[in-house]
């Protein structure tokens, strides 16, 4: 009985998503981690579902390797960037949509000596926080959307937060 509700609700999201993007830009870490870590390149797919004629959902996957500018005890980070949100549809803005949501942050090193074993980052470090984005449209062929995501993350970490923003550009393709 459960498998079929499972099926059931799986079905009904399927049936909802509108939209599959794909985004490549840099992180750039504001603050102290600038400090730390080198600004890279990331790489993501996303998936987006309708909710009214106004708002839209949006599930939404980045990954990245991130150098590291002094720490000699690794090669680099491997990060992955899970964000959930609502934002307005393009009904609301012509070319532009906002949204907010939440965000998981995971983390984990590239050991380069044993030393690198004392730290968090030689096993999973994950966190949560918070995104806001901003999503400008610059044109259109057939189905296909091209423009630019801007992302600001702000995760809870100790004993400061993280802030991270990625900018890149995407094409996504409506259905």
């Amino acid at each position: 009985m459960k498998i079929l509700e499972i099926l059931k609700i799986l079905s009904i999201l399927v049936q909802t998503i509108y939209a599959i993007s794909l985004d490549a830009g840099i992180n750039y870490f504001p603050g102290e981690l600038n400090k730390q870590i080198k600004t890279s390149p990331y790489a993501g797919a996303e998936l987006g579902y309708g909710l009214s004629d106004y708002t839209s959902l949006y599930l939404q996957a980045t990954f990245s390797y991130l150098k590291l500018k002094e720490n000699i005890d690794f090669h680099g980070l491997y990060q992955f960037i899970g964000r959930a949100g609502v934002e307005s549809s393009e009904q609301l803005f012509k070319y532009a949509s906002v949204g907010m949501g939440i965000s998981l942050a995971t983390l984990r090193g590239k050991k380069a000596t044993p030393k690198a074993e004392k730290y968090m980052f030689s096993t999973n470090e994950s966190e949560f926080g918070w995104n806001g984005r901003l999503k400008l449209n610059l044109f259109r062929v057939e189905k296909f959307t091209f423009g630019t995501k801007f992302h600001y993350d702000e995760i809870w970490t100790k004993p400061k937060n993280s802030s991270l923003l990625q900018t890149g550009g995407f094409v996504n393709y409506n259905f």
